[in-house]
């Protein structure tokens, strides 16, 4: 795909219909109607009239990004960044392939987005291929010994691709197990995004316990990122509610137990015991965390 930026001036081909010739197709289609006999050829005339207008808004849309980018010269690429953090804009440029940043790039830059949640979970990701609107990963040593841990992973990726990439429908992951069609099972777990208010504790104690749509979370702040957790000790099951954190283990008030936040909340002692994770992502200032549907 092409940015603006190669796109040139704002001059349309020679092989493209001018606007008066676009606007008179309109014109034609619309005065058609009035002629409509059957329920078809409504339909045929409405389809026909809807994608004339597409490509009218499209062919102004890239006219109006062209001149923005000849006139603002070196500020152009400010101007299509502020443009595209707005996700109503950011989705007409996409409908009409006219988004300034190349696909492959935004791909990789909704990974970037959760590295630092990839690499608590000691794992990586790389994209393997992009063919029209799916896109395969292939995930990479993710939270071995850890189902629900490699779920919270899985999750975290695919919201980021989907959100921040909206031609893309479909995110699946290679050399995970195919289901019966033989293709690569998506990413998608049953959980819904949270918005949250303000976490202000994690400022003064590095903790803070919220119910997040029914479901009560720990909230752990360590080195400038924040990790989420089900407030439940894996090892006598009491509520983590007055745990306590310190050199990024997170000590259960009831029994004892520890957990390494850091490392996707396995047991400190070795063992296979896991504080169930939830994945978590900061958005302009905001915080968001994934509950599992049914909690």
């Amino acid at each position: 795909m092409r940015s603006v930026q190669e796109r040139g001036a704002p001059e349309a081909a020679p092989h493209e219909p001018s606007v008066k010739q676009m606007a008179d197709r309109v014109e034609s289609l619309l005065a058609g109607f009035e002629g409509v006999s059957t329920p078809r050829e409504a339909r045929e005339g409405a389809e026909a009239l809807v994608r004339t207008l597409v490509s009218l808004y499209g062919a102004g849309i890239e006219r109006i990004l062209a001149v923005v980018h000849d006139a603002s010269a070196t500020d152009s690429e400010e101007i299509f960044a502020r443009l595209c953090e707005d996700k109503f804009v950011e989705s007409l440029l996409c409908l009409h392939g006219l988004h300034p940043i190349p696909l492959d790039v935004r791909v990789q830059r909704a990974l970037d987005s959760v590295r630092p949640y990839l690499k608590s979970h000691e794992g990586g990701i790389e994209v393997v291929s992009i063919e029209g609107d799916v896109v395969t990963l292939r995930l990479q040593g993710s939270c071995d010994g850890c189902p629900s841990s490699a779920a919270t992973v899985k999750l975290a990726v695919e919201r980021a691709i989907l959100e921040q990439v909206p031609e893309i429908r479909v995110v699946e992951a290679e050399g995970v197990t195919a289901g019966a069609t033989g293709h690569a099972p998506s990413l998608r777990v049953e959980s819904q995004w949270i918005a949250l208010e303000s976490l202000a504790e994690l400022a003064t104690d590095g903790l803070a316990t919220r119910d997040v749509s029914g479901t009560r979370v720990v909230f752990v702040g360590f080195d400038d990122l924040i990790y989420a957790y089900r407030s439940r000790c894996p090892a006598c099951t009491s509520p983590l509610d007055g745990a306590t954190i310190a050199h990024r283990l997170l000590t259960c008030p009831g029994c004892g137990a520890s957990y390494d936040v850091v490392r996707a909340g396995r047991a400190s002692d070795g063992g296979r015991a896991f504080v169930e994770p939830f994945p978590i992502v900061r958005e302009n200032g905001r915080i968001r965390v994934a509950i599992p549907v049914g909690g």
